[in-house]
């Protein structure tokens, strides 16, 4: 479970990065039309999701620290083997916060059975899990109470429903959705009502946001998540305004804007809680935007177009040319190597060799342990006190300071040689030296 954890966050600090990107944008082009505010946020809902993703020099990520690998992998901030590492480390991308996080970070301690940074991390994660079970439960108890109320619904026309135990229109249903009005609407509002929510179904909002929530859901512990959320929210509201405006005119702006008002004001406690329920959002907001409306010119509607997929692509793709491994990326792998043998665990180094290198691995194993071989390494006297790591290269160097309890100290020496091996950069070669002080 804290892989998985740790996956999530470096997903998560990706995300970020592109969220604040997004809101930037959304800021500079305020004017532009909604929609292609909206369309933004589709690469923040990629970042949350997909670990990987294609590699490309035009990636506005390029920026970053170098020892943050690219290519087609996982962006990776917070390494896997965190709670194994001697001096755990994290590579944010930017160096001030790099440092600050790493100051508050506890080392390793070899005499101790467990990690102090390792305890964090499973326990961050039995927290990360406990706080999606809640949300999920809460959002399920919401929208069980909506069906529930909607039992007395009554068919108006086609898949519109009106119903008195509601104060507000919404859309609910995810196979075949559904239009729930209250008992009472005029004719003239309901005509606004009722194109503002077929807007939402055409464009499949109704399926668009639960699965963003259920996303949120995932990355509860990132505010910027949340804060994203919430204005991607906004720009469905107002871009499917904007959308039944195009079609009903200009004209219908003061009608359409009284509607929302009124609904502003009877909105009741039921939906307020559900992340599922639509029409909701800004209200005030988006009756300020109805009335300042314009219809946009086709060479507005071009940029913003051409816009918005320069930065989709840009966001959504990893920095290239880093695959073959850079100083700082050996150096982080080769860190981990060496708290391998601090922690006496043979999985960190096991999941970094080549090939060829696993095998060699195995038989080593086979040799000390038998057939019955397991992944510990090393010996519990002398243990590692110290080490240094010297990048040459493609090698690193790392030296050990080992004592026992006497105390008597040994200094030994391990040379790794790394190569990259199908996109991944891996330990192809290693050998050690043991020397006496």
């Amino acid at each position: 479970m804290t892989a998985w954890f740790i996956a999530i966050l470096n997903m998560s600090i990706t995300a970020s990065y592109a969220a604040i990107a997004v809101i930037i944008v959304r800021l500079l082009f305020r004017k532009a039309p909604k929609v292609f505010a909206y369309t933004l946020w589709v690469a923040v809902l990629v970042r949350l999701v997909l670990p990987f993703s294609f590699s490309s020099g035009f990636s506005f990520l390029s920026f970053l620290a170098p020892s943050v690998p690219a290519g087609s992998g996982a962006m990776e901030y917070i390494p896997t083997q965190i709670g194994l590492m001697n001096n755990p480390a994290v590579n944010i991308g930017t160096d001030v916060i790099n440092q600050a996080v790493k100051a508050s970070l506890p080392s390793a301690t070899p005499a101790a059975s467990v990690n102090p940074m390792q305890f964090i991390m499973e326990l961050a994660a039995m927290v990360w899990l406990v706080g999606i079970v809640l949300l999920l439960s809460y959002s399920v108890i919401a929208y069980l109470k909506i069906i529930h109320k909607l039992r007395t619904a009554t068919l108006v026309e086609g898949n519109v429903f009106e119903s008195d135990r509601i104060t507000t229109p919404f859309v609910y249903g995810f196979i075949r959705p559904r239009i729930v009005i209250p008992v009472g609407i005029k004719e003239n509002g309901l005509t606004y009502i009722l194109e503002h929510e077929r807007t939402h179904i055409r464009r499949r909002d109704y399926l668009i946001k639960p699965l963003a929530f259920l996303v949120l859901v995932i990355h509860w512990f990132n505010p910027l998540m949340w804060i994203s959320f919430t204005l991607m929210s906004k720009d469905m509201e107002m871009s499917c305004d904007e959308s039944v405006l195009r079609k009903l005119g200009n004209g219908a702006k003061a009608g359409y804007s009284h509607s929302l008002l009124a609904f502003s004001v009877k909105r009741g406690p039921m939906l307020s809680g559900s992340p599922l329920a639509f029409g909701q959002s800004s209200i005030h907001a988006r009756i300020k935007h109805v009335l300042n409306y314009k219809q946009p010119k086709v060479g507005a509607v071009a940029a913003a177009s051409i816009v918005s997929l320069i930065f989709m692509v840009g966001l959504m793709a990893n920095p290239a040319g880093k695959a073959e491994g850079s100083a700082d990326q050996i150096n982080k792998l080769a860190t981990v190597w060496a708290d391998a043998l601090v922690s006496r665990d043979g999985h960190p180094r096991y999941a970094m060799m080549s090939a060829a290198m696993k095998e060699q691995f195995k038989q080593e194993q086979i040799a000390r342990s038998g057939e019955n071989w397991n992944y510990n390494i090393g010996v519990s006297s002398p243990w590692v006190a110290d080490y240094e790591i010297r990048i040459e290269g493609k090698t690193a160097r790392i030296t050990y300071l080992t004592q026992t309890s006497e105390p008597a100290f040994y200094q030994s020496e391990e040379s790794l040689t790394f190569a990259v091996e199908d996109g991944e950069l891996v330990v192809a070669e290693y050998h050690s030296v043991v020397q006496s002080l």
